[in-house]
């Protein structure tokens, strides 16, 4: 299922708060939460990447909407 562009905006803003919560904790237990801080950043930036993408293929003259859904590694 595709996600709408607001969508992924949302989630992103949702795993920047996430994000902002486990960078405030005290730095004992962020061995705790290390990989999980990873594997956020890790999401928020694939999806950020979708979404410049989006807006890479939503100026050109000609849209494909395949593209546009699925990215350019997209057959």
């Amino acid at each position: 299922m595709s996600r709408t562009t607001k969508e992924l905006r949302v989630e992103i803003a949702r795993l920047n708060r996430l994000i902002a919560r486990i960078e405030a904790k005290p730095h004992g237990e962020w061995t705790v939460w290390s990989s999980t801080l990873h594997d956020l950043m890790e999401e928020r930036e694939l999806l950020g990447l979708m979404v410049l993408n989006r807006r890479m293929e939503a100026s050109k003259p000609v849209v494909s909407f395949r593209r546009w859904r699925d990215g350019p590694w997209a057959a």
